[in-house]
């Protein structure tokens, strides 16, 4: 629920939702590079397994991986691809179907950020792998940057409350 209170030119906007905590991995890697990752959100596999194919074509990428969030068509995928993060960006905004609010936030903070723990008691699971000829140049054990987080649980339709200004003021 969103309460939105407007005073002049001035508006004052409070939100209230459920959250949990989970644990992610962030893409920076110590050498300031960093890894590839996207988030797709409401999208059937074949297409967000076509995106993937697609961007590691053009891109010459090494083997992707991809994982199910547990949760309809959610699915997140890894590649590890070291890549300064105007390279990393551009890449990530190339690929189709990436969810507009994981770009925007990740754009914002100057990183991607990936559950790899619990939500409501679902874990991302490893589909396959998108196999490629070309080499990965960092892993797993290179990631360092490992986040607790707050995110949203059960999304319910948001419901947007104007209060005017006479009942306050």
């Amino acid at each position: 629920m969103i309460i939105k209170l407007k005073i002049g030119h001035w508006r004052f906007t409070l939100t209230f939702f459920m959250s949990t905590h989970t644990h992610g991995v962030n893409s920076n890697l110590p050498d300031g590079n960093h890894i590839l990752m996207w988030d797709f959100d409401d999208v059937p596999l074949k297409d967000v397994d076509e995106a993937l194919r697609l961007i590691q074509r053009d891109y010459e990428l090494p083997q992707i991986y991809l994982l199910w969030t547990g949760k309809g068509n959610n699915f997140i995928a890894y590649c590890f691809k070291k890549l300064r993060w105007e390279y990393a960006v551009s890449t990530v905004a190339m690929t189709p179907y990436v969810d507009y609010n994981f770009f925007r936030f990740s754009v914002l903070r100057k990183h991607f950020t990936l559950r790899i723990d619990k939500k409501e008691g679902r874990k991302p699971r490893l589909l396959y792998i998108i196999p490629s000829k070309v080499k990965e140049d960092c892993s797993i054990a290179d990631m360092e940057s490992f986040v607790t987080y707050e995110t949203c649980c059960k999304r319910s339709p948001r419901k947007i409350i104007h209060v005017p200004k006479k009942e306050y003021w």
